[in-house]
């Protein structure tokens, strides 16, 4: 009967202990924490991000017309697949799809210039590629109205691999850079 009424004493010293004990995993789970923080910045630091656009102003300051695909980001795009449609028909080439458009508009154009994306090409951050470059203003016409059918599509990645699609021209509600899991 004494050990019922007994009282259990805990000193200082093992208050002490469990505090320290606690505080070790209260650290580490906050080393853990600031980890998956760095990499989320790392992975944010070298994300490309790809800008398409239909311009009148030529690089070289003249009036044309031409589709510009630009990395806004901040590392370089790697790209892995490109593939343009027009009017339901895929086109292995930049320059299949632009004689497709011109084709069909009844159109023939020695002014163009074009510009194809490949696997492994690289756009570096703040890099510009001219995809159809043009100075005809019936054959800038003709694509322009053209593009309601037309649809360029860059399946793109990071240094760190993340990949994602961009496609051109976007669409209503669509995301213009979507992010593609593996």
């Amino acid at each position: 009967m004494a050990n019922r009424n007994r009282k259990v004493v805990v000193s200082l010293d093992t208050y002490l202990s469990i505090l320290a004990v606690v505080s070790s995993f209260c650290a580490i789970g906050i080393t853990f924490y600031q980890a998956y923080l760095q990499r989320t910045q790392q992975y944010a630091s070298v994300m490309p991000i790809l800008d398409s656009y239909n311009t009148s102003k030529l690089e070289d300051g003249s009036s044309g017309y031409a589709i510009m695909i630009d990395n806004n980001g901040l590392g370089p795009a790697f790209i892995e697949e490109a593939s343009y449609s027009y009017a339901g028909k895929k086109y292995d080439t930049v320059s299949d799809f632009e004689n497709a458009i011109l084709k069909r508009a009844g159109i023939i154009d020695s002014t163009s210039m074009v510009s194809d994306l490949w696997k492994g090409l690289v756009i570096p951050q703040g890099g510009k590629v001219a995809l159809i470059e043009l100075h005809s203003r019936t054959a800038e016409r003709a694509i322009r109205q053209s593009m309601n059918d037309a649809r360029i599509t860059i399946l793109y990645k990071s240094v760190y691999g993340e990949r994602w699609r961009h496609t051109f021209p976007p669409g209503r509600n669509a995301e213009q850079n979507a992010k593609v899991d593996d």
